[in-house]
């Protein structure tokens, strides 16, 4: 090859390195590694996160599943995959997941995992505020754990990880009203049940 042909793509020495050919089968066509590590970065943490509540706490497998769902980004086409990124990864990973836990025979709820503490009111100095904050963050907890699984992920995604309705609509493949409509119930079963005790 001549070192002066334009064509030639010049080595990466950085990013993830490619496993496979893109659907396309071309390299002009696969995602740059730039490209992919930036999402990568951007988006890791929130992946594990949310496939680590899917896994009931198993943070390795959800490590597992992200890591995956990277690889699997890196063979699609460039073009499609780009402007819908962030719904794919998720839909990639909650599909994994749910493929893991009926392998493994068990569905999982909310999980204990999910960090309410981050929730709690960093203002709250004197100790009896900060046993209150934990008495009323166990209770949302409580009765999170008792809403349905559907209505736990579509808040999970909304609140958690901060995805719109167009993206969880995406993730979970129900229509934008059906999430509207979803966690307008969810939201409204934790405020009758709050406000019970």
């Amino acid at each position: 090859m001549n070192s002066n042909d334009s064509t030639a793509a010049p080595p990466s020495d950085s990013g993830p390195s490619r496993v496979g050919p893109c659907r396309g089968g071309t390299e002009a066509t696969c995602p740059p590694p730039v490209w992919v590590a930036q999402v990568f970065g951007e988006l890791e943490v929130a992946l594990v996160a949310y496939v680590r509540g899917r896994l009931g706490g198993n943070l390795e497998g959800a490590r597992d599943v992200v890591q995956e769902a990277f690889v699997r980004l890196c063979q699609q086409d460039w073009p499609e995959i780009e402007p819908h990124a962030t719904a794919w990864l998720y839909r990639t990973c909650r599909n994994r997941a749910i493929d893991i836990q009926r392998r493994e025979g068990r569905m999982s709820t909310l999980d204990s995992h999910t960090d309410l503490g981050s929730l709690q009111d960093r203002t709250a100095r004197r100790p009896d505020e900060q046993m209150q904050q934990g008495e009323q963050l166990a209770q949302v907890r409580s009765r999170l754990e008792q809403l349905p699984d559907q209505q736990q992920e579509l808040l999970r995604l909304r609140l958690h990880d901060g995805l719109s309705y167009k993206q969880i609509a995406d993730v979970t493949g129900l229509t934008v009203g059906n999430v509207g409509y979803t966690l307008h119930q969810a939201i409204s079963s934790l405020r009758v049940s709050l406000r019970t005790d």
